[in-house]
């Protein structure tokens, strides 16, 4: 049967009548073949010129009626089946256009599944987002804020192991921990959003938001922060878009890592993306941490960031010091055993007093006593804060005139304040010494950074 080949078809047999066959994969339902035959249906003209130019069954040249008459269609008949079953029958024989992991996971039997259709009609989801919901992409987002709400940040976020853990929680409840976690999440992304925000154009971008917001709820944020995070996200999505907007030329390596993650949604990318945003929000907001210092959680995740940083420190210093001295003979962080010494202890997480003047001593050496007058009139802002760190615990600060003594006390409670929230050390709980720490590692870490672009 030259130029004329039927397509094979899937069905779902929903009565006794052949015309009420319907098709799974999307085309035509049977009752079109019937129509054909009795003449209430026409074939196009490019079809009709394939079998003699007859657009109708009974015009058909006997070669092309008899070819169509003893065709052979392949089809599948269901059942008796249970919807779990003609579900799994949908996803082993379906043709066409290939189903979408998302669409796989809403034929999966589970009260998980049901639960994360009925948030992705949230309004957030259709009013602040941009994000299109065709072939449930929101539905898309919601099953991976749930895998890892219920597996934690490591959990996969392929098809396979969204579907397992829909399985194994084909019994879960709204009323549920994490379904609360979930709904609480969505509320106030709504709140801090508002309508039409567009850097949230972007499932990945969604996914990450709405993982932080989780996150920070279940360690203690309270209402009433909604400026504050709102303002920070406006900062992290214009910073984000201008470092990837710069590809090679970019000076923020940690934007670049976010965004790579960002393109490939894999495994263990959920938890890099959210040490970044936590970081970064700390960092611009160290108060809030003050508030959510009873998380192990978010202890957990500044450990692992503070170690991160250190490592990160002791790279650059290695490269700046290559870069530096190819061009003046010399290493720019003079090495030495104390040097190294420095470098070990710096990703430690401190946990007292003692351990952060110990780490303010440590910094001050290398980022200053190793430098010596290298950079000459242009010290990066944040050695400077080393040395205003290290004045406000190891000299007295009240000998001179009482205006001058006051005002260097406030300038350096106000350094002190720019990386742990707080006044001065000695007030502060632990926790915000650790803060500390990390910002300031992190702000080191970013000065390298363009010391070595600087150099390179």
């Amino acid at each position: 049967m030259r130029g004329w080949k039927l397509p094979k078809f899937y069905f779902l047999k929903t009565s006794d009548n052949p015309a009420e066959f319907e098709v799974l994969d999307g085309q035509q339902r049977l009752s079109a073949i019937w129509e054909f035959m009795d003449g209430q249906l026409t074939l196009s003209t490019e079809t009709a010129n394939l079998v003699g130019g007859a657009s109708k069954y009974h015009d058909l040249p006997d070669t092309f009626a008899d070819a169509f008459d003893d065709y052979e269609i392949e089809y599948d008949e269901i059942s008796d089946a249970s919807d779990e079953e003609s579900r799994e029958f949908f996803q082993r024989l379906q043709v066409g256009l290939p189903l979408t992991s998302s669409e796989r996971l809403n034929a999966v039997v589970s009260k998980l599944r049901n639960f994360c259709r009925k948030q992705a009609e949230h309004s957030f989801f259709t009013e602040t987002t941009t994000v299109s919901s065709k072939r449930y992409g929101h539905f898309d987002i919601l099953t991976k804020i749930a895998a890892i709400e219920i597996e934690g940040l490591d959990s996969g976020v392929r098809c396979d192991d969204i579907k397992k853990i829909f399985e194994e929680n084909s019994n879960f409840s709204s009323n549920s921990a994490a379904a609360k976690r979930i709904k609480a999440a969505l509320d106030m992304s709504r709140k801090i959003f508002g309508k039409d925000y567009s850097p949230l154009r972007n499932r990945t971008l969604v996914q990450s938001t709405l993982k932080l917001i989780c996150h920070l709820n279940n360690a203690g944020l309270k209402d009433g922060s909604e400026k504050e995070l709102r303002a920070f996200f406006d900062d992290f999505f214009s910073h984000l878009g201008a470092q990837v907007e710069l590809g090679q030329d970019a000076t923020d390596v940690a934007m670049l890592k976010f965004q790579r993650t960002v393109n490939a949604n894999v495994r263990g990318g959920a938890r890099t993306r959210q040490t970044i945003l936590l970081s970064r929000l700390f960092r611009k907001y160290p108060q809030l941490f003050s508030v959510l210092s009873n998380s192990t959680e978010l202890s957990q995740d500044m450990d692992s960031e503070i170690v991160n940083l250190a490592k990160e420190i002791s790279n650059s210093i290695a490269t700046t010091n290559e870069l530096y001295s190819g061009s003046e003979g010399k290493d720019l962080f003079k090495a030495t055993n104390k040097t190294a010494s420095a470098l070990s202890r710096i990703g430690k997480p401190i946990s007292s007093l003692d351990e952060y003047k110990s780490l303010i001593d440590d910094l001050y050496f290398v980022f200053r006593e190793s430098v010596g007058q290298r950079l000459e009139d242009d010290v990066p802002v944040p050695f400077m804060d080393v040395t205003a760190l290290r004045t406000q615990i190891r000299h007295d600060t009240d000998h001179g005139k009482a205006n001058k003594v006051a005002k260097k006390k406030k300038d350096l409670a106000a350094t002190f304040r720019k990386y742990a929230g707080g006044g001065s050390p000695e007030s502060s709980d632990p926790t915000s010494l650790k803060l500390a720490q990390a910002n300031l590692l992190s702000e080191l870490a970013d000065e390298l950074k363009k010391l070595m672009k600087k150099f390179g």
